[in-house]
């Protein structure tokens, strides 16, 4: 009778996730800065998965992977572009025209929906057990989406403009069309003749989504300018930052935490720390105006949330 596998350890991927979720901030507060200074979400969004797949192109060609990567791409390429169209296309169209209507605090913190999200699709992702609604993380989830509202309280109290409400509505779209997307290749690797690695991931998921974007390119080019200077450098930062490096810590700690569909959403979960790193960032070197009373004390649910989420 075959030993089984020990459970993993959930201390390292939820680290490794974090430290990933720290740098994904970077999307939220330069995307803005593209979109308050002119630039299209079109081109917010192309540059960045193109820059993205050079990247992980030539790293996969230094390191002697290509051949085998781009084998195994082909052969399943209909997974690849279905849910990189969806996963990243789709997800990150959504992202970028967000960021022309709303501001960074309001999209960082809707995205943290995902963690509710991402628990709310197992039913409609996995054929077996794990299909079935972990109510106690559920719960726990709970505390993150409450101590989220919290931070939102003086914002709201403000008043919600049409637009931000608009650029609202698509982040909370987006946050299902994200985990589904990463489950659902997940799912099939679980089967699959190959070990693929975080990079290949990411880079297939990318190259899935070159044809969504060549159709959003030609429609961007037809119907506007093209990218301001601007674009082209942050959006490279962008994809190395987020695209490259936070996105492969975040599918390698996807990868770590295995068929444990309560640890996958721990690691989806920390994904709240973009909404911590973000007020950060605009408060030190943005001048954005420190957080208030109730926002600090939100901050400390998502932090609470999170670590009772990695406790289950």
């Amino acid at each position: 009778m075959p030993t089984p596998s020990p459970a993993p350890n959930p201390l390292r991927p939820i680290l490794l996730a974090t430290l990933g979720a720290m740098l994904f901030s970077s999307t939220f507060l330069l995307n803005r800065l593209m979109a308050t200074t002119g630039g299209s979400w079109v081109w917010t969004a192309v540059l960045r998965y193109a820059y993205t797949a050079l990247i992980l192109t030539g790293w996969l060609l230094l390191r002697g992977e290509w051949t085998g990567f781009w084998r195994f791409w082909r052969s399943s390429w209909r997974l690849w572009v279905l849910w990189g169209s969806v996963g990243i296309g789709v997800f990150y169209s959504l992202v970028a025209v967000a960021a022309e209507l709303s501001p960074a605090w309001l999209i960082a913190g809707s995205f943290q929906l995902v963690l509710l999200s991402g628990l709310l699709l197992t039913p409609f992702i996995y054929p077996d057990h794990r299909a079935k609604l972990n109510f106690p993380a559920l719960r726990m989830a709970g505390v993150v989406v409450a101590g989220v509202l919290l931070m939102q309280v003086e914002n709201v109290a403000q008043g919600f403009s049409a637009k931000a409400l608009l650029g609202f509505g698509m982040i909370v779209v987006s946050t299902f069309l994200y985990p589904l997307a990463n489950r659902k290749v997940l799912v099939y690797l679980e089967t699959a003749p190959v070990r693929v690695s975080a990079a290949h991931m990411v880079l297939g998921l990318t190259l899935g989504s070159l044809p969504f974007w060549a159709v959003v390119s030609v429609w961007g080019g037809l119907t506007g300018p093209g990218p301001t200077p601007q674009q082209w450098g942050y959006t490279f930062v962008v994809a190395l930052l987020a695209g490259v490096v936070a996105t492969g810590l975040f599918y390698y700690a996807l990868a770590l935490a295995g068929p444990n569909a309560t640890l996958l959403g721990a690691v989806e979960a920390t994904q709240s720390v973009e909404l911590l790193t973000t007020v950060a960032i605009e408060v030190t070197l943005l001048g954005a105006p420190l957080p208030s009373a109730l926002s600090w004390a939100g901050m400390a649910l998502v932090v609470l949330g999170i670590v009772l989420y990695s406790r289950l």
